[in-house]
């Protein structure tokens, strides 16, 4: 599939099919990488049909990439996972799901801490 065919495909997913694919080990991390760029798109095209325009929605799409990395890091704590659902209109669980599989986070750090 060619890489034009791939964002075309992007766009006829939902945010929560996108998160899913986030969260697959099976995604290359190009794909990965345009996965947020179309969310990061959808973000700044719903910020400026609101009030505050493009100079609101530029730090929402920053904050969108960085939240988006902490998720595939496994980093992202649970507060941050409340603010991405909210800008995605993806449940919290749907996050969750798709949380740090690529590195091993969510399961281990638990381990991690009944370990003791």
């Amino acid at each position: 599939m060619s890489t034009q065919d791939f964002k075309s495909e992007l766009k006829n997913q939902t945010n929560e099919d996108l998160i899913k694919m986030l969260g697959d080990s099976k995604v290359s991390p190009m794909a990965k990488e345009m996965i947020g760029k179309e969310l990061e798109e959808r973000m700044n095209a719903k910020g400026a049909e609101g009030a505050g325009g493009a100079g609101e929605s530029e730090g929402e799409g920053d904050d969108l990439k960085k939240l988006l990395k902490k998720l595939q890091d496994g980093t992202i704590s649970s507060e941050e996972l409340k603010k991405l659902s909210g800008m995605l209109g993806v449940d919290v669980a749907t996050l969750e799901k798709a949380k740090g599989k690529e590195a091993g986070g969510g399961a281990a750090a638990e381990g991690e801490i009944q370990g003791g």
